[in-house]
């Protein structure tokens, strides 16, 4: 049978239900974002980057975030414009202009991560305790796995 487990029909489904789970998991997200904090999921995705890294150049924030640097330069100029976000010279190189968070950003990656805490809850519910645990762990081996490309 082409839908048993392991076979490449099985295979396809899996990864398409992957792909589209995590876009509908995005999309509430930043739909969410919008409605309560004005900010896009984009810029969501950024105050967490930015909060995880302290600081990143527009460059890696493009290429992390999946976009061009065109679009994160706007993205950064709102988050400017909100006071959430900053540039100073990079100390390293000063060719480099590094996007960091203002105390205020920082606050508001603390309402985004809990946002999206609250979202995967509503997302998984009715999933049990041990599928949970299974659920993470195989996600973190496929995204283990994709990092490898």
């Amino acid at each position: 049978m082409s839908g048993e487990p392991g076979t490449p029909a099985a295979t396809l489904h899996l990864g398409r239900d992957l792909m589209l789970a995590g876009s509908r998991l995005r999309d509430a997200v930043g739909r969410r974002a919008q409605r309560e904090f004005g900010i896009t999921a984009l810029q969501g995705d950024m105050l967490l980057l930015l909060a995880a890294h302290g600081s990143m150049i527009s460059t890696e924030l493009a290429t992390t975030c999946g976009v061009n640097a065109s679009t994160v330069t706007h993205a950064v100029d709102a988050g400017i414009e909100r006071g959430l976000m900053k540039r100073t010279r990079n100390d390293a190189d000063r060719r480099l202009v590094d996007i960091g968070l203002t105390p205020a950003g920082k606050r508001m990656a603390e309402r985004v991560r809990a946002l999206i805490a609250d979202v995967a809850r509503s997302a998984l519910e009715g999933v049990g305790a041990p599928h949970l645990m299974v659920l993470a762990e195989s996600l973190a081996q496929v995204s283990k796995n994709l990092d490898r490309d």
